[in-house]
Formats: C-alpha cells, sequence, structure tokens
C-alpha cells in the first residue's frame, strides 16, 4: 500500500520542518562566534513557514483567495532572497543589497496586483518556483566557494543540500511549464523539500559548531599577544626527527627585562608584537615561527642549506635592530641574539637540534648580543 500525501497535511509537516528548523538557527546564533547571516536565515524559514500556512488554510478554503495567494507569494519571494542573503553574509561575504532583496518580492507583488496571476495555483506556483530555485543556486554557490579556504565537514553537505533543493524546484517548474503539475507532484516536493530544509538547518548548526572548534584550536595554539604560534603549537608542528637540510633557530630578545623595568610592561608588550612582525616579514609561508614564553622565539626552516638559514638568520637579527619605537619621547633599543642550529645529516629529535641552537645562542649572549651564532654540531 503507497503513502498517501495530500498538499495540506504535506503543508502542514512543511511548516513545522520549517518552524524547528528556524528555531534551532536561532538558538546557534546566540552562541556562535561567527553569528553573521543565522539571524536572516532564521527569519527567512519563518517567512516560508507562515507562507505554507498561508497556503495550507488556503485549500481548506478557510481565507478568502485573493488574500492568502498574494500573500503566501510574497512571503516566499521574501523569504528565499532573504535565505540567500543569509548563507552569503554566513559565508563572510557583503551582504546583498537591501534593494536587491525588496526589488524581487516587489517586483512579483506589483505584477501579482496588476494581473492578478496568483489567483491561479500554477502561475502563483511558477513564480514562487522561479525564486527558490535561483536563491538556493546562489545560496550554495556560496556555500562552496569557500571549501578551500574553510574545508569543513559541514560545507559539502550543506552546498549538497541547497542544490537537491533547488533541483527539486527546477524539476517541479518543468512540470508546470509544460502542464504537467498536478496536486499530488506538488505534495511529494514539499515532502522531500521537508527534509532537504530540515537537513540544511542542521548543517548550518554544525558548520558554525565546527567553526567554533577550529577557533578554539587556534586559539589554544596562537600566541594571543604576537599572533605567532605558541610553544604548543611549534611542538605539534615540528617533526619529531629534523631532516637533513632543514635548522632551527633560538632567538631571545636583548636586555628585555631592562626595557621592562625602565619602560613599563606595555612598552615592553610593544617590543614583542613588533618584534614578531618584523621576524615574520623575513621568513616564507613555509617556515615556522612560535613564541615559547617571554622574549623568546623558534624559527624553524623546513629546507634550506647552511648558507640559507645562516643568512636568513641574518636578516632576521636585521629586521629587529630596524624596529623603531619610542616611549615618552625616548627610543627603545630593541636588538635579538640568535643561535642556529643546521641539520647537516639526518638523525636527532627536534628536542636535540632545538638545545644545541640554545647553546649556540648563549654564545651569541657571551660574545656581545645583537648577532648569530651558527652551530653544526652533530646529535645522537
Amino acid at each position: 500500500m503507497g503513502l498517501q500525501l495530500d498538499l495540506p497535511t504535506v503543508l502542514l509537516l512543511y511548516k513545522t520542518a520549517l518552524v524547528a528548523g528556524a528555531l534551532s538557527i536561532f538558538h546557534v546564533s546566540r552562541h556562535s562566534c561567527r553569528p553573521q547571516g543565522l539571524k536572516p536565515l532564521a527569519v527567512a524559514y519563518l517567512l516560508l513557514a507562515i507562507g505554507a500556512e498561508l497556503a495550507g488554510r488556503g485549500e481548506y478554503l478557510v481565507l478568502p483567495d485573493w488574500l492568502w495567494t498574494h500573500t503566501s507569494l510574497l512571503l516566499g519571494t521574501v523569504g528565499y532572497p532573504l535565505f540567500w542573503a543569509g548563507m552569503r553574509a554566513l559565508s563572510g561575504r557583503r551582504r546583498i543589497p537591501m534593494a536587491v532583496l525588496v526589488l524581487v518580492p516587489g517586483g512579483w507583488l506589483v505584477l501579482g496586483l496588476v494581473t492578478q496571476f496568483p489567483l491561479d495555483n500554477l502561475l502563483r506556483a511558477g513564480a514562487f518556483h522561479i525564486t527558490a530555485a535561483v536563491a538556493l543556486v546562489g545560496s550554495a554557490h556560496e556555500v562552496w566557494r569557500d571549501h578551500r579556504t574553510e574545508p569543513l565537514p559541514s560545507r559539502p553537505l550543506l552546498a549538497g543540500l541547497l542544490l537537491l533543493s533547488a533541483s527539486i524546484f527546477a524539476l517541479r517548474l518543468l512540470y508546470i511549464a509544460t502542464d504537467n503539475a498536478s496536486s499530488a507532484g506538488f505534495a511529494r516536493a514539499f515532502y522531500v523539500q521537508m527534509f532537504c530544509h530540515f537537513g540544511i538547518a542542521l548543517m548550518v548548526s554544525s558548520l558554525s559548531s565546527e567553526r567554533a572548534a577550529v577557533r578554539l584550536e587556534r586559539v589554544a595554539q596562537t600566541d594571543t599577544l604576537t599572533g605567532a604560534g605558541n610553544r604548543r603549537w611549534a611542538t605539534s608542528m615540528l617533526p619529531a626527527r629534523l631532516p637533513a637540510g632543514s635548522a632551527i633557530a633560538q632567538l631571545d630578545l636583548d636586555h628585555f627585562k631592562r626595557i621592562n623595568d625602565r619602560f613599563g610592561h606595555a612598552a615592553g608588550d610593544r617590543v614583542l608584537v613588533a618584534s614578531a612582525q618584523a621576524l615574520r616579514s623575513q621568513l616564507r609561508d613555509s617556515d615556522l615561527l612560535a613564541r615559547m614564553g617571554g622574549e623568546e622565539f623558534l624559527v624553524y626552516l623546513p629546507d634550506a642549506t647552511a648558507s640559507d638559514a645562516a643568512a636568513v638568520a641574518q636578516r632576521l637579527c636585521a629586521a629587529v635592530e630596524q624596529i623603531r619605537l619610542s616611549e615618552q619621547g625616548e627610543d627603545i633599543p630593541v636588538t635579538v641574539s640568535i643561535g642556529l642550529a643546521c641539520v647537516n645529516s639526518g638523525g636527532g629529535t627536534w628536542v636535540d637540534w632545538l638545545g644545541a641552537a640554545d647553546r649556540a645562542l648563549y654564545d651569541a649572549k657571551r660574545a656581545g648580543r645583537n648577532r648569530v651564532v651558527v652551530t653544526h654540531e652533530r646529535t645522537a
């Protein structure tokens, strides 16, 4: 015995799923680290639910035809452009101009009032389906275009559900255009859309949760003052055994305690920030920079000969020396001492090589600071 789906019942289920989705998204927006776009999405869900309620009441002849047909179409053609705008904001791009959000439903409303086409079920459904299909394709594009820069697990699933929902509307539009649409067909389509929109709300919530997890992980592994990686991040990124043809350096800002005592800790923080920026400016994207604590930094060069690594270390030293900061009109002298360990042959953990770099750093301090000392000592 096949499943019998009548349109009013399906619309009841459809609007229930939309209201549940709206409440879910609104709840997520209150606790999200990036709530942009979530509230417009929740409002879009509610507008579509109200439109479905009006359409359902119209099917039961509870409301006058002129009222529910024009109003349900208006709510649907407002809801889906707003849905698109919410997905665009969720992806961190500029919001769709308000004029565009008003133009689409406004255009349909004016055309409907002039021609009274919403009174024809198929014409009204066609206008709604066109708006929904275009907005959902646009939404899927907004979500998918960030899959490389923000490769979160929920992203392809969300984009897929949006495209599936758009495809259903497009397929029904084809039936409408070829005069093959039926009430049972609309019931089946909205039944599937119910699951699509519930899934979309679920994936939006998952995307927000995944972003929060990534943000927490980034905060846990980033030095909040300088923006460089912290010790935890450095230990997770360094290979267990450094390969030949790489180098690791230990850096220590000279007389940093004297800077804090003389100019204050706020000035010391400025020195740390400026030093991290100066160091970062001399490194490649593949190089590693971390603040290991206090005034100490670590640099790892994964692919550098001994001569290249020494040249980079000299540039780092010069870049820090060129920092120009002052406090109450008095210049703050900023220099750095660097111990560099060049890995000429494989073997030895990164801890061993960092120890060698640290011993070279002490040699640089003893030799007068503001200089680079290179060691080629071998580790076991």
